[in-house]
């Protein structure tokens, strides 16, 4: 595989049309010298502004982790094989940890929590770590595939065989998540190992975007429109054109090489 030069990225967050706070926190960074990039976007739940509060804490605290191990790489540390994967699960738990602190500190953010998508790149390596029901989508082939899996007490149900897909599609439970950072002491942190291709592309959303928009629609504004920024500009205003009942963060990821 030819050595990964660039990584081209857009993204954007938006209060939407009926919340009175944007409780989502996205981050696009690229880490000095290393050819390390992280993205993350962050859906924070619990009232009086501990949505918005966590899900800042968590982008923070995962960034400044991956930062540690980007310089005790360099430091002579080197880049394993595991590494993107441990850098990444490591990060997310440590948020973890630090917004139940937090939590402890401030009695009235006690119950603040927040999802998180992550994706960790490093040459041509990619890592996606989850908790929650913000999603990572790779988009291969002009197709449109979710490659994260939902965490919430539908998609549970779901798996343990005790609804079918119909029953699944009309039940009113999608919301309500099983994993965030912030509600466990041990979260169970779901990664996925992928290898960076200049033919696909990469989205990561709040369920603000896909909640709003089906599939379809995702798609025919991917396929008709090149521009990172523009196609991150129209899902968030077809989105809001379509309700804008919660927050709305996009971020799109596409790779070039050699």
């Amino acid at each position: 595989m030819n050595k990964l030069t660039s990584v081209v990225y857009a993204g954007g967050t938006d209060i939407g049309k009926v919340r009175k706070q944007n409780e989502d926190s996205i981050l696009m960074f690229e880490y000095a010298h290393s050819n390390v990039f992280l993205f993350l976007v962050a859906d924070g739940v619990g009232g009086h502004k501990g949505g918005a509060l966590a899900s800042k804490l968590t982008v923070d605290s995962i960034k400044s982790s991956v930062e540690k191990a980007v310089l005790q790489a360099h430091s002579g540390g080197g880049y394993g094989s595991d590494w993107l994967t441990l850098t990444l699960t490591h990060a997310v738990a440590e948020a973890n940890t630090q917004l139940i602190l937090e939590q402890k500190k401030q009695q009235e953010f006690n119950d603040m929590a927040t999802t998180i998508v992550a994706m960790l790149v490093h040459d041509n390596e990619i890592v996606v770590s989850h908790l929650g029901d913000s999603r990572c989508y790779k988009i291969a082939e002009k197709k449109l595939i979710q490659i994260t899996e939902d965490h919430t007490e539908l998609q549970k149900l779901l798996n343990q065989g005790k609804i079918d897909r119909q029953a699944f599609e009309a039940m009113p439970m999608h919301n309500i998540i099983s994993q965030a950072v912030g509600l466990l002491s041990e979260p169970d942190i779901s990664t996925i190992k992928l290898n960076a291709n200049t033919k696909d592309s990469y989205l990561l959303c709040s369920d603000g975007l896909t909640d709003s928009i089906s599939n379809a629609q995702i798609q025919h504004i991917l396929e008709k429109n090149s521009n990172l920024e523009n196609v991150v500009d129209e899902l968030i205003t077809c989105a809001n054109d379509n309700g804008g009942a919660d927050n709305i963060s996009v971020i799109l990821v596409k790779f070039e090489t050699e």
